[in-house]
């Protein structure tokens, strides 16, 4: 148990969520992790921050943020690397884990993130675990070929986390992609991983809930085509007009 005066320092755990226009999502994703917080707390006493990423929104995104204790930074930017990278450097963390605006955690995540990055052992992590809300059939059929594509590589996303030490090495998130900008960051990890003798920590034990929203937009052809472009065309993971699906263009000029 970390003592009083730890628990009044620098905050062990940033966790960044990335939104532009998230205000119907953010405040119960905020609650998610103030309760994953608490379960955390009941093992460690270091404090958490939460903090919100404003990507140039246009509702009500902040004051929802604000209004649900989380801290507020600006970036203007409309990328998600950007906005991901905005939020990796203004956190006061030790640890750095990013989630989307509209992901749910288990209550135990963050405590298995404190013990998988003080152990010494890994150079960051994910979640192999992830389950969407409300999901069409084929969505949760992709979603769970995912998971055991997750288990069987050892190497997943849904919460990304590594040392804000590491993050600064690595030099953040890649901003010339506009989607899977993740998965890049990864690769990076686990490349100065390897050259160092730390792994990658590929959480089993907890879960990420992502929600569904987009998918329920789309009809069967249309989603297995948006599954298959990237991996046909990688290239196109470069092209914003090509990530439409995660860039709502048309409020984004």
């Amino acid at each position: 148990m970390a003592t009083g005066e730890q628990a009044e320092s620098r905050p062990k755990i940033s966790v960044i969520i990335p939104a532009y226009n998230e205000e119907k999502y953010l405040g119960v994703t905020i609650e998610n992790v103030k309760e994953a917080i608490r379960e955390y707390h009941k093992k460690y006493s270091w404090p958490v921050e939460i903090l919100v990423v404003n990507n140039n929104s246009t509702d009500r995104t902040e004051d929802v943020a604000r209004q649900h204790g989380a801290r507020v930074v600006f970036e203007g930017k409309n990328q998600i690397a950007a906005s991901r990278n905005a939020g990796g450097r203004a956190a006061r963390g030790e640890i750095l884990a990013f989630l989307d605006a509209d992901d749910h955690i288990s209550p135990n995540l963050l405590t298995i993130v404190h013990e998988a990055m003080t152990s010494g052992h890994y150079i960051g992590g994910g979640v192999a675990k992830i389950y969407r809300d409300k999901t069409p059939p084929l969505a949760a059929l992709l979603e769970r070929v995912n998971n055991v594509g997750r288990w069987l590589t050892g190497v997943s996303t849904g919460l990304i986390y590594t040392h804000k030490e590491t993050f600064e090495r690595v030099g953040g998130f890649d901003e010339r992609y506009y989607a899977a900008e993740e998965g890049r960051f990864i690769l990076d990890l686990k490349k100065l991983g390897k050259k160092e003798g730390n792994k990658f920590c590929n959480i089993t034990e907890g879960y990420v809930i992502k929600s569904a929203r987009k998918f329920a937009q789309l009809d069967a052809l249309t989603l297995v085509w948006t599954a298959l472009k990237f991996v046909l065309f990688p290239w196109k993971l470069k092209d914003r007009k090509a990530c439409s699906f995660w860039y709502d263009l048309e409020e984004r000029k």
